[in-house]
């Protein structure tokens, strides 16, 4: 599944922008397993895993560290 597909099924609450960001800066962002024409595809367990083990920045601040 592509990144907009996880944000409309199962990832409501992350961006596709957030989500594509995490994939070019987090080690921990799953690796793709296919791809689809242009779009990278990845396990949707994988990202869900990611989702609820993704550090999480201060409230009220852009700090991604």
């Amino acid at each position: 599944m592509g990144l907009c597909e996880a944000h409309g099924r199962h990832l409501p609450d992350i961006t596709v922008a957030a989500l594509r960001y995490a994939r070019a800066n987090d080690r921990t962002f799953p690796k793709p397993v296919g791809k689809r024409g242009a779009e990278l595809l990845y396990r949707d367990g994988d990202l869900k895993k990611w989702a609820r083990n993704r550090p999480r920045a201060a409230s009220g601040t852009t700090d991604l560290d």
